[in-house]
């Protein structure tokens, strides 16, 4: 009768997840160290995390890599809520989305929450130049950014396009990171995770140091996960498997296998 009592709560807590014995998670593909390819194989961050919910919620996880679409609003869309016109279906929960209010507010055919991590922007430079003051180094030497992100927007329009010369645009953080080690440019400006994660082991030959930005950018954002509207009890279920991973130190552990800096949220 207990075993029967617990089944019974799972059933009504996520009947969907439970009918189908499986955790549907999105996460973004070619996106380390979060989600990325190894030999064919799909690792990262969020790969090992949406196996870790999957087990808190004793259910197989099914891990599925998404491309970005243009917006964080299209991804959601057909991650979660709708499905791409392509086909493909939906996932149960989408992983590193931003959690802010007015982005929530934007996107009511999703909840937002369950935030697990912190993100910041942050330079990138060899020891070497590590006394070199910022506004000058922006000035005066070659800095790598990727197309068409915060840190790229930030850059051409900081100061009036004083560092818009000196800019330097990649596909990838990735990409920049490979130029700086072969000092093509003297610096990227990046999300740290993505940085680090490039670095690999030669990380102690540079200097991370955070950005700060006006207040009409955004240097640090904190990162959740959605659902679609309605599924409130899979996000509870979500929500406490989250707090135990972070209480056991699991989820740490985590960035530390990756060699990323967790930061608390």
């Amino acid at each position: 009768m207990i075993l029967l009592s617990i089944i019974t709560q799972q059933v009504f807590a996520f009947p969907e997840v439970v009918e189908k014995g499986y955790l549907r998670v999105a996460v973004y593909k070619d996106y380390a160290p979060f989600s990325f390819r190894n030999n064919s194989k799909l690792v990262g961050i969020e790969v090992e995390l949406a196996k870790l919910l999957a087990k808190k919620l004793h259910v197989d996880p099914l891990v599925w890599s998404i491309g970005a679409d243009e917006t964080m609003g299209d991804d959601l869309r057909n991650a979660i809520w709708k499905g791409h016109y392509l086909g493909g279906g939906t996932a149960d929960v989408m992983l590193h989305v931003p959690v802010n209010e007015s982005f929530s507010k934007a996107n009511d055919q999703v909840i937002i929450g369950n935030v697990y991590f912190r993100e910041e922007v942050v330079v990138v430079r060899h020891q070497a130049n590590s006394s070199t003051g910022l506004t000058r180094l922006f000035s005066d030497k070659l800095v790598g950014v990727e197309l068409d992100t915060l840190s790229d927007f930030y850059m051409l329009g900081s100061m009036g396009g004083r560092f818009r010369e000196n800019v330097r645009h990649f596909s990838s953080i990735k990409l920049a990171v490979q130029a700086l080690k072969q000092e093509e440019i003297s610096a990227v400006v990046g999300p740290r995770s993505q940085i680090e994660s490039a670095l690999s082991d030669t990380v102690d030959e540079y200097l991370l140091s955070a950005v700060k930005m006006p207040a009409n950018y955004q240097s640090s954002w904190v990162v959740g996960m959605a659902v679609k509207e309605g599924r409130v009890e899979l996000l509870a279920k979500l929500n406490q498997a989250m707090k135990e991973l972070k209480s056991s130190g699991e989820l740490a552990e985590l960035f530390a296998k990756y060699n990323t800096t967790y930061i608390e949220p």
